[in-house]
């Protein structure tokens, strides 16, 4: 009995050297791990398509602009994922025609087009690219009892791998601030995870399985 105990404390040793350990304890590498899976279901940086639909005609001066489509849809062009031409469009006051561009999708917008991806209501499209990744998880607050369920905050430095060319272009940085916070090294960012019997996990990723 003596020898078995002494193989088992042994055995403990030894995975806990390579990390042993229970995937529902509170530290930072289950942490880590369960915002990282999070992330993993995102598609990347986005940038909003400022239109519900492709192509689309904008009003050269003027009109009535409600989410600065002009300068994202300039920044777009510069970026090569849609192009412009020249246009006449129905004037915002009136029935007159004036001066408009219209947008359209390019063979290089098409690589990172993907569908509802916006997050906005109308779930618009959005260029997206790069993958999310978390750099280091800083501080948690112990695991506390709430609504029946034991919950941790966490404080998580995050970056992204493999951001896409256009996404560093300054004209985009602009028109989309959330991308240049995003590429600014390693900002920071704060997680809700949730105790379940397979281990934390993200409460975004909760609630979408029905907790």
């Amino acid at each position: 009995m003596l020898k078995a105990s002494a193989i088992a404390a042994a055995t403990c040793s030894l995975l806990a050297l390579a990390g042993c350990g229970s995937k529902q304890d509170a530290n930072k590498s289950n942490f880590q791990a369960a915002i990282q899976d999070y992330l993993d279901t995102k598609k990347g940086v986005c940038v909003m398509v400022p239109a519900k639909e492709l192509p689309f005609t904008l009003q050269k001066s003027g009109g009535m602009n409600f989410i600065n489509e002009p300068e994202k849809a300039a920044a777009l062009v510069g970026a090569g994922l849609l192009s412009a031409k020249d246009t006449q469009v129905k004037a915002a006051f009136g029935n007159q025609m004036v001066a408009g561009v219209e947008y359209s999708l390019t063979d290089e917008g098409r690589k990172y087009l993907v569908k509802g991806a916006a997050g906005n209501l109308g779930n618009w499209d959005a260029f997206c690219g790069g993958k999310y990744k978390v750099k280091d998880v800083e501080n948690f607050t112990q695991p506390a009892d709430m609504f029946g369920t034991k919950i941790s905050q966490v404080n998580y430095l995050y970056e992204v791998d493999d951001a896409p060319a256009w996404a560093k272009q300054p004209a985009i940085q602009a028109a989309y601030p959330s991308v240049q916070h995003d590429l600014s090294g390693a900002p920071g960012d704060k997680a809700v995870l949730v105790a379940t019997n397979d281990g934390w996990m993200h409460e975004r990723l909760f609630k979408s399985k029905g907790g």
